[in-house]
């Protein structure tokens, strides 16, 4: 995306809430309306980095420094191929055997800064119902949303009431897609869960997919209800701490335009719906090593310095294919998308803007992109194409 340049482009905080509900509208508009930087990347593959390039040096980690080097060398190759769009890039973490490969940090982000990883959200969100499900606050996948939101059954048509939780982690709940070029309407109401369940579904539960930010908001209602604890609290004490992810002091405005200052100054931050529910779709800043540290859970197949913190059942289900999404990428999990990569099996969180955390297993491979949005800003295929034609040939070689 091709903003002039980050200080004048740079959108303040939540008042991108609107163009991001808007353009995230599942990644089935990505693939099409990207600019084709994979190509441009491909026709200069055979000289050097352009002078004065910002972009980082290997970390070799105990990968062979030859491979190190092969990686920096193409992946900044691949963004130097952006030209005026390279700034909007803040982080590149390459990560192969949970070492660091390759590291770049943009002049105004570093290991510390955070930023909004949009769609990331609903990735964490899976994982916490996972370990919900692990500590039974839930009793399984197959709980209807009548069960689950009890407050708000008597409210909820009938189709809505059968709906169940794995429809719901895998966006084949029926219910309303996120329009392009308009807001969704719980947004706008004074209760976003209580609005999403009226409205209803839009074709019967289990007929298909389609890409609806509604349904990953109300898993953060399923889990304060299960677990009787803010979707934070339960997140900092069972999946941020565990993981050295750093969540305090922590913001957390309801999701208005008028808490844009206080978001943009807090470190971290995850904003609530107004009867205080955490934003299940977006909103949450993480630095790019806490993007990290989540594909490494991931890869790790749910351990963390000994201690299994999600069940290795549930990243294996929730990372598998439930779901063709009839878009790129092709296929659906529990609210993560599932790919490959140079031909390897592959999964991914993704977010609006230029957001990645990519696995790619037979590889011990995690890479992440973290990136400002701004008009222009480049979109999950871009970073998909990266990982794909550039990183994972060369970590595989």
């Amino acid at each position: 995306m091709n903003g002039p340049g980050r200080a004048a482009s740079r959108p303040a905080g939540m008042t991108l809430w609107i163009s991001v509900l808007v353009a995230v509208v599942g990644l089935s508009g990505c693939a099409g309306s990207q600019r084709d930087v994979a190509g441009s990347a491909q026709d200069s593959a055979t000289t050097p980095p352009a002078a004065g390039s910002a972009l980082a040096s290997p970390s070799a980690g105990g990968t062979s420094t030859d491979t190190a080097a092969e990686v920096a060398r193409l992946v900044n190759l691949y963004i130097d191929a952006k030209k005026s769009d390279a700034d909007l890039i803040d982080s590149v973490l390459v990560n192969v055997n949970g070492k660091d490969l390759f590291t770049h940090y943009s002049a105004d982000s570093g290991p510390t800064v955070t930023h909004n990883t949009y769609s990331v959200t609903k990735s964490v969100m899976s994982m916490l119902i996972g370990i919900a499900i692990d500590e039974r606050k839930l009793r399984g996948v197959d709980q209807t949303l009548a069960e689950l939101l009890p407050a708000y059954a008597a409210t909820m048509p009938a189709a809505v009431k059968a709906v169940t939780l794995r429809q719901v982690l895998t966006m084949t709940a029926g219910l309303p897609p996120d329009p392009p070029g308009a807001l969704p309407g719980f947004v706008t109401s004074g209760d976003w869960v209580g609005a999403i369940l009226r409205e209803g579904t839009q074709q019967p539960a289990g007929q298909g997919f389609a890409y609806a930010s509604a349904g990953s908001h109300l898993l953060s209602a399923i889990l304060r209800q299960a677990t009787g604890r803010s979707t934070l609290d339960y997140a900092r004490a069972k999946l941020f701490t565990p993981l050295g992810i750093s969540t305090v002091p922590a913001a957390e405005p309801v999701a208005r335009s008028e808490s844009d200052p206080a978001y943009d100054r807090a470190r971290f931050a995850w904003p609530t719906d107004p009867q205080g529910n955490h934003v299940g779709f977006s909103f949450l800043k993480l630095t790019g090593r806490d993007m990290a540290r989540l594909g490494q859970l991931w890869l790790n197949q749910g351990r963390w310095a000994g201690r299994q913190v999600v069940s290795a059942a549930w990243v294996s289900e929730s990372t598998t294919s439930h779901v063709d999404t009839h878009a790129t990428p092709e296929q659906y999990g529990y609210q993560c998308w599932v790919t490959t990569a140079d031909g390897h099996r592959a999964y991914a969180a993704i977010g609006y803007g230029g957001q990645l955390i990519e696995v790619v297993p037979d590889l011990d491979l995690v890479t992440v992109v973290a990136s400002t949005d701004a008009p222009g800003a480049a979109g999950a295929q871009v970073y998909l194409d990266l990982v794909s034609s550039y990183i994972a040939p060369a970590v595989g070689q």
